[in-house]
């Protein structure tokens, strides 16, 4: 499903210009009416692909904020008429009219609205998984950490009504912590070429560092690890210039942000990739 006009939690802070005019944050009332809800996990059509196992796993070993249930596509075309419903669903993503900014894979968790659409149903939360153009087993394995991230969110909105936009921007802004004293958890197609080895890395970064699988990292994240930390790397596919590129560091356990940045790629320079900057960066918390 296609949702035209989003807020983007993990790239907010550089969006936040563009997107002033559509409202960041949901009312208290929206928020108090998912905490009552019954959240409905949509089935994707296609039987043979890999989210609907996928969600199901995440969502029964992760989703512990409301009762949940799964429904197919059929069935979400009555329910996303029930405001006393809410609905977890996949969604293209992207800014209305800025389009050229990239479109993603994302996961919206909206209210239902009587005669309502996907573009105007109330919108909780959207986390991008990857951008559209990326293959899902390369996020699939994040939909826990994903659900985690999305609850978090929720609880902050709770403990903080009445904010505005601008609190929650900072809030996401000013969430970075130390690393150090935790694993960092990483995939190495994901490096840039500069520190792509644990050697190269160490020239940087006094942490621990370990290259890991996709397994591994869901594995760490359905256990709740307390010791490692993983990247959650939002950036398309190939080198596109001028394409944004977002870094958000998670605790696998909970989901608590640890690290949040992003740029534009430019070249070799700044590739689609974790930078040898970010490491420095974190050195420096």
């Amino acid at each position: 499903m296609k949702k035209q006009i989003v807020i983007l939690i993990f790239i907010l802070t550089y969006f936040s210009v563009l997107s002033s005019a559509q409202q960041v944050l949901p009312t208290e009332k929206q928020v108090n009416t998912f905490l009552h809800s019954r959240t409905y996990f949509v089935y994707d059509n296609n039987i043979f692909g890999m989210y609907n196992s996928a969600v199901k796993d995440a969502a029964n070993k992760h989703w512990k904020i409301t009762d949940f249930d799964f429904i197919n596509k059929d069935a979400f075309k009555k329910k996303k008429n029930v405001s006393s419903a809410s609905m977890i669903l996949q969604t293209e993503s992207h800014f209305e009219g800025q389009e050229e900014l990239g479109v993603f894979s994302s996961l919206s968790l909206v209210l239902g609205k009587p005669g309502g659409t996907i573009n105007t149903m109330p919108d909780i939360i959207t986390v991008p998984l990857a951008y559209s153009d990326v293959d899902y087993d390369n996020y699939y394995y994040k939909l826990g950490l994903a659900l985690l991230f999305m609850q978090n969110h929720v609880q902050w909105l709770k403990n903080n009504p009445h904010v505005e936009d601008k609190v929650l921007i900072n809030h996401y802004k000013n969430s970075k912590k130390s690393t150090k004293n935790k694993t960092l958890w990483l995939l190495k197609n994901e490096m840039a070429e500069d520190v792509n080895t644990i050697d190269k890395i160490k020239q940087v970064y006094d942490g621990d560092v370990k290259f890991v699988t996709k397994d591994e990292i869901k594995e760490a994240v359905d256990s709740k690890n307390q010791d490692v930390l993983v990247l959650h790397l939002v950036a398309p596919s190939r080198n596109i210039k001028g394409s944004v590129v977002t870094k958000m560091i998670l605790d696998a356990a909970n989901a608590d942000i640890f690290y949040f940045d992003y740029h534009r790629v430019k070249s070799k320079k700044k590739p689609n990739k974790f930078l040898k900057s970010d490491f420095e960066a974190l050195n420096k918390i």
